[in-house]
């Protein structure tokens, strides 16, 4: 009996991680994707390895993505104390190569976001764009650094 409750303990939030990692992916695929701009850069969050911060430039933004054409303002990303505040999550082994795209960013340079949105659900973050490109794709990262 003490084996069987103490193969209970160990599997259960295994299963409750798996069940919640299937749902986040389920919700990924179905919601519909928005894009949109984004503006200002806080490397300290990035050198650290986990996240950019950025704001997300609404009057930039193709609001005819979202229902009756208004861009959900509010739905997006959390409170702070300088405006909302939005993250991207990014491996701490990628860091450096996209500070480097931040920082040497040229006046015409177009930063977005893909989020798998929908109405009245927390939108979640799945791409980030430069011009219009992945991020992360080799177009991107092979292009020079003045």
């Amino acid at each position: 009996m003490r084996k069987k409750l103490l193969i209970i303990v160990l599997v259960l939030p295994l299963l409750c991680l798996m069940a919640w990692a299937s749902f986040l992916g389920f919700e990924r695929r179905n919601f519909s994707e928005v894009t949109v701009s984004i503006t200002g850069y806080d490397p300290r969050d990035l050198l650290s390895g986990r996240y950019i911060a950025y704001q997300i430039d609404w009057a930039k933004t193709d609001c005819s993505q979202f229902e009756n054409g208004v861009c959900p303002e509010t739905e997006f990303c959390f409170e702070a104390e300088w405006g909302r505040q939005c993250r991207f999550y990014v491996s701490e082994l990628l860091a450096p190569r996209l500070d480097r795209l931040f920082r040497t960013r040229q006046k015409n340079d177009v930063f977005e976001v893909v989020y798998a949105y929908q109405k009245g659900r927390t939108p979640l973050a799945k791409k980030l764009l430069i011009n219009g490109k992945d991020w992360n794709s080799p177009l991107i990262l092979g292009r020079s650094v003045r």
